[in-house]
């Protein structure tokens, strides 16, 4: 594949020297240093009020409470140059916008392109509830830049409340595609693309009502735009805009110099499911050879599984620096250097393996709606590639994931569905260098906003019965990760439909560093302390009656010792029984021979059938390589003609 080109501060932080200081000398200079400050927070701000007019006029909690939407200032190739850092989600650096910018050909003025298609935009999109927009910017008579903004949908169609469902295996049962289309074309809403959303939905005020927030926002960016162009002329702002990329670009590469050079791996895993001791759903394993050199980094993938049948497969379109791979060394950076203009140029450094077919680069048409269990899990993996390139500022792992509850009960007045989100329940994070882990609150998801339990019984029908932190399941070490969180919600009403995304770790725990102990790991229960009660595993979606009460413990994070205490990272005891039952080679022979040599169109099935065979052959022993060579055999892979 050909390579490309803690929560972030405050812009106001930049100084003019920390912002243009770190050009080597004899490195082109298209603005002045103090045009090149007061532009640089120009586009910072246009980019806030863009998501502060979203979040105060959309209609859906998701959007208005829990903030799970974005904008951003893009290029005319897509490369995003602004960012929001206080409101909203912080992701948007390495949205790659290309794809669904050129899909629309020639722009006007008032025009606004939508889509929510992971395969027709390239990877912008990465699942279907997140709906895009964007619009042209123009600056002395021609397009400049772009402004997008997404918002998450609290449901776009489909066989779930809230489209979204982790054993969903068809992108068709995900909900409704929205191809890159034009919403409004020269200033004229298009009615049948707004309607056609809204037929499709269970909460089409909603979604209209959000879809128009974000067209406010990109007005917003039109107007404000519009004023720097007057004030600074369009040269001056194509200027500042390639500026500002260089900057960071080249600050990420000083940042990457710091670091050792050589190749971490890190290997982890999503969840399989398990029933009487016998496995139905292989885990996914996620590994990453992170390679540093000089001023670049090299994100390898290779051992990676197939793309899977459930709905957690990550579209990336092949793009190395994408957000969701990057996002953790984007923090890293900002943890390092908290001027440096938070843009794409800070992926520039970096390239990629992404092997096709894989969970990380799915064949088109795959299911994604969980997709952010993988997200989550490479910024573990980059967690773990930086604590053996960095060990004296190395941090634990923390929840490792974000269960998000979506809540369907049929309105009494109107006979029809109601679709609402509840709280996002991270979990703790990871014990760090001279601090506790934060409980609570992961670095992952940890930009998503509670809802106040207030808000949520107002719109649905239940009663949040416990709301706290789930005390002492943070891993003990010198400095202790961050307890989890308890939520309890008992119905008030019959046929009230949960559909729970994202409970991961609850069976491999959230890591150690430097001896530090393992979190303790999370547990989904039905009707607890009752002759009821259940183990629901990851959820999906269950149908409560009157009184039932569901019960969600997220993890608790890693905790974290002194350099040289202990082993580098302790994992905890299911994780080291399936590395024991599973070797390295084992996996990777399986996973090589089903990208090498199955069609596309059977690789997730085939994988997930040779690995149970192998289960079944294993009894209670080893996966041996051997074992592995004969399953792959029997199955005609792997063996000449």
């Amino acid at each position: 594949m050909p390579p490309s080109t803690s929560r972030p501060g405050s812009p106001r932080a930049s100084t003019v020297s920390a912002i243009c200081g770190s050009a080597p000398k004899g490195a082109p200079v298209r603005s002045s240093p103090v045009r090149l400050e007061v532009l640089h927070h120009r586009f910072s701000a246009v980019v806030e009020e863009m998501a502060e007019n979203i979040r105060r006029t959309s209609f859906s909690t998701f959007v208005k409470q829990t903030a799970d939407f974005g904008t951003c200032l893009v290029t005319p190739g897509g490369e995003v140059f602004a960012a929001p850092q206080r409101i909203s989600g912080n992701t948007m650096i390495g949205a790659p916008a290309r794809v669904a910018i050129e899909a629309l050909g020639e722009y006007r003025p008032g025009d606004v392109g939508v889509s929510n298609d992971p395969d027709a935009t390239g990877g912008l999109v990465t699942h279907l509830p997140d709906i895009w927009t964007w619009c042209p910017l123009y600056a002395g008579g021609e397009i400049v830049a772009f402004a997008l903004s997404f918002v998450h949908s609290s449901d776009i169609g489909g066989a779930v409340p809230s489209s979204i469902d982790w054993g969903l295996t068809d992108q068709h049962q995900e909900g409704l595609l929205i191809p890159p289309l034009r919403l409004i074309e020269d200033g004229r809403r298009n009615d049948a693309v707004f309607a056609m959303i809204a037929r499709n939905s269970r909460v089409p005020r909603e979604n209209v009502g959000d879809i128009e927030a974000q067209v406010a926002g990109l007005r917003t960016a039109q107007r404000r735009l519009a004023e720097i162009d007057e004030t600074f002329g369009a040269q001056a702002v194509k200027d500042a805009i390639a500026d500002l990329l260089e900057v960071s670009e080249r600050r990420a590469g000083d940042m990457l110099d710091s670091l050792a050079d050589g190749s971490y791996e890190f290997v982890d895993y999503l969840e399989g499911q398990t029933r009487d001791g016998v496995v139905h759903v292989p885990p996914t394993r996620l590994r990453l050879e992170l390679t540093v050199s000089g001023r670049t980094a090299h994100l390898s993938f290779e051992g990676t599984s197939p793309q899977v049948v459930e709905a957690i497969n990550l579209h990336t379109g092949g793009e190395p620096g994408h957000y969701m791979l990057a996002f953790a060394l984007v923090n890293w950076f900002y943890s390092q250097d908290k001027t440096v203009p938070y843009n794409s140029g800070l992926v520039r450094p970096l390239t990629a393996t992404l092997p096709e077919g894989s969970v990380v680069n799915p064949h088109p048409g795959a299911t994604c709606g969980v997709r952010a269990a993988v997200f989550f899990r490479i910024m573990d993996c980059v967690l773990g590639c930086l604590a053996q390139a960095g060990p004296a500022e190395a941090m634990s792992a923390g929840a490792g994931q974000v269960a998000i509850a979506a809540i369907s009960y049929r309105d009494a007045a109107t006979g029809r569905r109601r679709v609402s989100v509840g709280q996002p329940l991270t979990g703790g994070s990871g014990g760090r260098p001279g601090l506790p882990g934060l409980r609570g609150t992961s670095y992952m998801g940890g930009w998503l906003r509670n809802v106040p339990n207030e808000v949520l019984e107002s719109e649905v029908p239940v009663l949040v019965e416990q709301y706290h932190y789930r005390r002492g399941s943070g891993g003990a070490g010198e400095f202790t990760g961050g307890d989890g969180l308890v939520v309890e919600l008992r119905s008030l009403d019959d046929d009230v439909t949960f559909a729970v995304r994202g409970l991961e770790r609850l069976v491999n725990q959230p890591w150690g560093v430097h001896g530090g102990e393992p979190g303790q790991s999370g547990k989904a229960t039905l009707n607890p302390g009752t002759p009821g009660e259940r183990d629901l595993g990851r959820v999906g979606t269950v149908t409560l009656a009157r009184n039932d009460v569901l019960r969600i413990e997220t993890p608790g994070g890693g905790g974290l010792g002194e350099p040289g205490d202990g082993p580098l990272f302790r994992f905890g005891a299911a994780r080291d029984a399936h590395d024991e039952r599973w070797p390295a080679a084992s996996q990777r022979a399986l996973i090589d021979a089903v990208l090498d040599g199955v069609p596309e169109a059977r690789q997730a099935a085939t994988y997930r059938a040779l690995y149970l065979e192998a289960e079944a052959q294993a009894g209670e022993g080893t996966v041996s390589r051997e074992l592995i060579d004969d399953v792959l055999a029997a199955a005609r892979l792997g063996v000449a003609e």
